[in-house]
């Protein structure tokens, strides 16, 4: 690593400690989810008003459909927990270290393999959300495209040995997503020695 200039220094020193402060990155994943309960009552009202006869949807209601959006900011949210997890799961090789990058590890998006990394088990519904939850925070929420020809697949395999579809929707998400939200939170916080509330607080 090249020798860094003073400011340079000071701003590495800054970023490694941030970096490595789990609180901040707890506190980011409230505020996500503070910003995705915004928008999940939109997202209740949307499915309230669709119409469904003999099993088959016969109409959809004018209103936009935030429902991506709202995984989107869901995902981001969860993200955040995990990596909380792993930044402190590591915080041994961090010791003493100045950072001037975030490790790789930190980078990824995929929220199944966030949940490996920190050896969280998870039943195949929540391996379908989680995924359906990536699926839109990489790609299908942000961009009207995906981001290369491999991502638009609609279909992955599952600890279970078989494959499911993860490009949708349905209402049952609002529900999945607290339940979900509220053991990974618990989970972590857990794991790192804080309390649920310490937690809910960190904005306090």
């Amino acid at each position: 690593m090249k020798k860094l200039q003073h400011h340079e220094f000071q701003l590495a020193i800054q970023f490694s400690e941030e970096l490595t402060n789990t609180d901040l990155w707890i506190d980011m994943a409230e505020l996500l989810l503070a910003a995705a309960k915004l928008l999940e009552a939109e997202v209740i009202q949307y499915w309230s008003e669709v119409r469904v006869e003999a099993g088959q949807v016969v109409s959809t209601p004018s209103r936009k459909n935030v429902h991506g959006p709202y995984f989107l900011l869901t995902a981001y949210a969860l993200e955040n927990y995990f990596k909380a997890l792993l930044v402190h799961k590591n915080r041994e090789s961090f010791r003493n270290r100045l950072l001037t990058k975030i490790p790789n590890y930190i980078k990824a998006h995929d929220l199944l393999g966030l949940a490996r990394k920190v050896s969280m088990k998870l039943t195949i519904v929540e391996e379908d959300l989680l995924s359906r939850l990536s699926r839109s925070s990489m790609w299908a929420a942000r961009y009207p495209i995906p981001t290369g020809p491999t991502a638009i697949t609609a279909i992955r395999l599952f600890s279970d040995g078989k494959t499911y579809l993860v490009a949708y929707f349905r209402p049952e998400d609002i529900g999945l997503v607290r339940a979900f939200v509220n053991r990974l939170r618990e989970y972590v916080t857990k794991e790192i020695g804080i309390s649920h509330n310490q937690a809910l607080n960190q904005r306090g």
